[in-house]
């Protein structure tokens, strides 16, 4: 049999071949009739797309990166990574685009990024976890190719095609706040997350404007996302304040690392201390007791991300996202 062609494809789906190569780029605007149409028609004559031809013909290389600044260790601990990059894979499921995860953590891995980058192996990029001294994100000012931060933009030069996909952090710790102040709470303290990221900063000072003139930097304390800092960074705020009565921890694992503290210090959640985290990752509900959080729709975000830069290769203009958070109300509190 001769091989099938993408003008094959076309007839065969009743469509145009400018309509099966949006399809096969992941192009945002087909109708989902014509989608169908040609997803249909390839799978009934097994049609394979020649990659490398198409590559030479359109100037592309068929392939987006992930870029990942932090170590191997936080990615494969911290559920959101999965979740972001599930979403991810969701954008990509009706392409025959490829994806390439590229990590930082070290100075090493964070040169080889860069390098790999701009060697032109890719068409555009989508940043998960952005940090202000983000050595691959400052490697890329004059990149050519569109960005995607999934999170707020930190304040550091970025390529000229940039944009974001993330929530709405401060609004998000405002529910969070509001909540644990209508359930009588008098001195509320936070458990924030990395100082490097934006997202963690954002939501530190939400906090301090929530509290305005009380605020207490005594009744803060940074972590790293995990359950065993948010351990540690509970032990510390209740030395120095015995009478805490609620702490908002910035990550659902720091708040079950505060739970664990709670026990061992005597305390009976929530009569004691209302426990609030933020996420609603599965952990959240199977905490004892289950926990109260500020749910973000992290798979979404990375689905909303893979289509905001499959619409800037095409060549649009798409604009920034931001999505709303929403509260969850279980026993910790």
């Amino acid at each position: 049999m001769s091989r099938t062609t993408i003008n094959d494809i076309a007839a065969l789906a009743g469509v145009s071949k400018g309509t099966v190569s949006r399809v096969l780029n992941g192009h945002p605007r087909v109708s989902e009739r014509s989608r169908e149409a040609v997803w249909r028609a390839i799978e009934q004559t097994g049609y394979r797309a020649n990659v490398h031809a198409r590559s030479l013909a359109t100037g592309r290389n068929n392939a987006i990166a992930l870029l990942i600044a932090a170590a191997s260790d936080q990615l494969f601990s911290d559920p959101t990574f999965a979740e972001l990059i599930e979403g991810v894979r969701d954008g990509l499921l009706e392409t025959d685009l490829s994806l390439v995860i590229l990590m930082g953590g070290s100075e090493t891995e964070d040169h080889r990024t860069v390098s790999y980058i701009k060697a032109g192996h890719v068409d555009g990029l989508i940043h998960l976890n952005p940090f202000f001294d983000d050595a691959i994100t400052a490697g890329l000012p004059d990149c050519a190719l569109p960005l995607v931060l999934c999170g707020p933009r930190p304040p550091i030069p970025l390529p000229r095609q940039n944009w974001v996909v993330t929530l709405d952090d401060a609004g998000g710790v405002r529910q969070a706040l509001d909540h644990l102040a209508s359930r009588g709470a008098h001195k509320i303290a936070m458990i924030g997350g990395d100082p490097r990221g934006v997202s963690a900063t954002v939501r530190f000072q939400a906090y301090r404007d929530w509290l305005g003139a009380s605020f207490d930097p005594d009744l803060f304390e940074p972590g790293d996302y995990g359950a065993g800092s948010g351990q540690v960074a509970l032990a510390r705020i209740l030395d120095r304040h015995p009478r805490v009565d609620a702490v908002f921890c910035a990550s659902d694992r720091m708040a079950i690392g505060a739970l664990e503290t709670a026990y061992r210090r005597g305390l009976h959640v929530p009569e004691d201390l209302l426990v609030m985290g933020f996420d609603d990752h599965r952990i959240a509900a199977l905490a004892d007791p289950p926990l109260s959080t500020i749910r973000q729709p992290i798979r979404e975000i990375g689905r909303t991300a893979v289509q905001t830069l499959l619409a800037a290769i095409a060549g649009e203009t798409p604009s920034d996202k931001v999505f709303p958070t929403h509260l969850v109300v279980r026993d910790s509190t």
